[in-house]
């Protein structure tokens, strides 16, 4: 009895592990089937050669020479280069050069109207070349700018494995083509750049003068969403609004006639920081590419120092002092205008071991750097000549016997941006006239102190 429960016992666990593994491995077939089904490759499509290439790359053997030309064209205007096409071959070649669009170029591309190719074909022997002439001829309305195209000398074309949405040609040249002529508006200056004091006005004049031959009209206005300003933590809010600027301009500007805009700026006592900006002059003139009928600002805007800058040194011994003050550019109006920059100074103070050392200016230089090659549309509109001044510097000299001990000198800057300082003690002042004060026993040695301030504010 006992032996016939233990047999009943195997069987029934065999029969649970046989049914377990049939499920497994059925488990497995479907999962297996599931995802062979999954791998299961897509068949590619055979792939098609483009037209006109040849996959075995036997290619005419064409040199063509120079495989680039740029002309540089007036409207109305035409030039003419000459290309060399030599037959490397060993067989007898016919070329007809044809214009084509560049690739992915079609907003730049040149208009083929205004090529001409003379031959328009030609067959060339084995072993010589031929030379075509190309001619570009900008019609008078042409409008400034760049454009391109490309010349192809036969239809044979880079191989390509699938079908391409441009034919890359082999034997071909690219051609290019630059507009010049100055647009009919000229804006003068272009760019506006100040540091202004919080709480106090200032009047910029703009002109513009009108070199077409219809009417230009005007409807300026401020804009400054295209400039971001940018502190510590991120954007924030720039120095100045819209509402601080007033436009005062003419409604349009006759043929041959200049006309000034003025721009009135009234700067919030409370304003700080930097204002960047442009005035959109409204111009409707083809001529003018983007960026050019407008004028750009940019202001920094402080308040007066309160307190003089300080800069202590030490002498030694009894020697003469020279103090040299320099300012930096003084700001609006742009140097490439000719109107008043407003002058700077410097309030300055000297102290010594017994107290302040009265000191007078001995020596005053105002010193500039002028180009005479100017660009028309950066210079002034009512100039006739060509003489630009590019910056601005006035140079302060002082001078002071010294004796030895600690000494300090205070310099309160106006209509500076910023100023550099250079203290010489010693022989170096030996052609300086000096005040006197009071006898220099002992002749020193030359040395010097120098610095900058950086901003005045």
């Amino acid at each position: 009895m006992t032996r016939t429960v233990t047999t009943l016992l195997i069987t029934a666990v065999m029969l649970v592990f046989l049914i377990a593994a049939a499920g497994a491995a059925e488990e497995q077939t479907a999962y297996s089937s599931q995802a062979m089904q999954v791998v299961t490759a897509i068949p590619l499509p055979a792939p098609t050669p483009a037209a006109g290439s040849d996959t075995a790359g036997n290619f005419t053997k064409l040199e063509i020479n120079p495989t680039y030309m740029q002309f540089a064209l007036k409207p109305g205007e035409s030039k003419d280069m000459t290309v060399t096409v030599r037959n490397r071959d060993s067989k007898s070649v016919s070329i007809r050069p044809t214009v084509k669009t560049e690739p992915y170029k079609v907003q730049y591309a040149l208009d083929s109207s205004w090529i001409t190719i003379t031959p328009d074909s030609a067959e060339v022997p084995a072993g010589e070349s031929t030379k075509f002439t190309v001619k570009v001829a900008a019609p008078a309305d042409a409008s400034r700018g760049s454009s391109s195209t490309m010349i192809a000398f036969t239809d044979e074309q880079y191989p390509s494995v699938y079908p391409t949405p441009f034919p890359n040609y082999i034997h071909q040249m690219n051609v290019g083509v630059n507009i010049v002529s100055l647009p009919a508006v000229q804006v003068s200056p272009m760019y506006i750049s100040d540091q202004v004091e919080a709480g106090k006005e200032y009047r910029y004049p703009i002109e513009i003068k009108n070199t077409g031959t219809t009417a230009v009209r005007l409807d300026p206005e401020i804009s400054s969403d295209s400039f971001m300003a940018y502190g510590p933590y991120g954007p924030v809010e720039p120095g100045l609004t819209e509402s601080a600027f007033k436009l005062n301009a003419p409604s349009s500007i006759p043929p041959g006639a200049t006309g000034t805009l003025e721009v009135v700026m009234n700067v919030p006592a409370a304003a700080t920081g930097y204002y960047n900006g442009y005035i959109d002059l409204g111009i409707d003139d083809p001529s003018l590419q983007q960026g050019e009928g407008r004028v750009s600002m940019n202001f920094n805007i402080w308040k007066q120092p309160p307190e003089s800058y300080v800069r202590k040194f030490t002498l030694d011994a009894a020697e003469p002092i020279s103090i040299e003050l320099t300012s930096g550019y003084s700001g609006y109006p742009n140097p490439l205008t000719a109107a008043t920059v407003r002058e700077p100074s410097f309030d300055t103070t000297l102290t010594g071991p017994e107290g302040n050392v009265p000191i007078s200016p001995v020596q005053k230089v105002i010193k500039g750097t002028v180009s005479l090659g100017g660009d028309p549309i950066l210079a002034s509109s009512s100039q006739a000549g060509t003489y630009q001044e590019v910056n601005t510097q006035y140079i302060v000299t002082y001078t002071a016997e010294g004796r030895p001990g600690a000494w300090q000198l205070s310099v309160m800057p106006k209509n500076a941006q910023s100023f550099e300082y250079k203290i010489t003690l010693g022989k170096a002042n030996a052609g300086i006239p000096s005040l006197n004060l009071f006898p220099s026993p002992n002749a020193a040695s030359g040395a010097a102190v120098q610095g900058g301030t950086g901003n005045s504010t």
